[in-house]
C-alpha cells in the first residue's frame, strides 16, 4: 500500500473515480502472480469481484492481466492465512487471464502520479 492513501482516496472522491484494480512489475521475471500478488489480489477481489491485477514484465516483454479464479482461487486464498512468499498449489489454477478485460488502443487514458 502506498504512503499516503488518504491522499489518493481523496482524490478520487473529488473526481469520482474508483479503483479498478492494480498494477505492478516484475522487473527481472515474467507476468504472473506471485503468492504475495495473489493475496494483494484477493484484498482488491472481495471488495469488487471484477478488480484486476496488471503485472508487467519488462525485461521479457509481457503484460498480463490476471483475476483470480472464482469461485476457486478467490476462496483458496481468502482461506489462506500465511503471509509472504509461499507455495500455492498449481492445480487446479487460483489465477488466470481476466476474461471480462478487452484492450482498446483506440481510447485514450491518463495518469496521473499522485507520489
Amino acid at each position: 500500500m502506498s504512503l499516503k492513501e488518504e491522499d489518493l482516496f481523496d482524490y478520487q472522491v473529488q473526481h469520482d473515480l474508483i479503483s479498478l484494480g492494480w498494477i505492478h512489475t516484475h522487473p527481472s521475471q515474467t507476468s504472473f502472480l506471485s503468492s504475495v500478488d495473489l493475496h494483494t489480489q484477493c484484498s482488491y477481489q472481495l471488495m469488487m469481484n471484477e478488480a484486476i491485477a496488471i503485472v508487467c514484465a519488462p525485461k521479457y516483454k509481457q503484460t498480463g492481466i490476471f483475476s483470480l479464479t472464482r469461485p476457486y482461487g478467490l476462496q483458496y486464498i481468502a482461506d489462506c492465512s500465511e503471509a509472504g512468499f509461499h507455495p500455492h498449489p498449481e492445480e487446479p489454477p487460483l489465477y488466470e487471464a481476466a476474461k471480462h478485460v478487452t484492450m482498446d488502443e483506440s481510447l485514450s487514458s491518463t495518469i496521473y502520479d499522485l507520489r
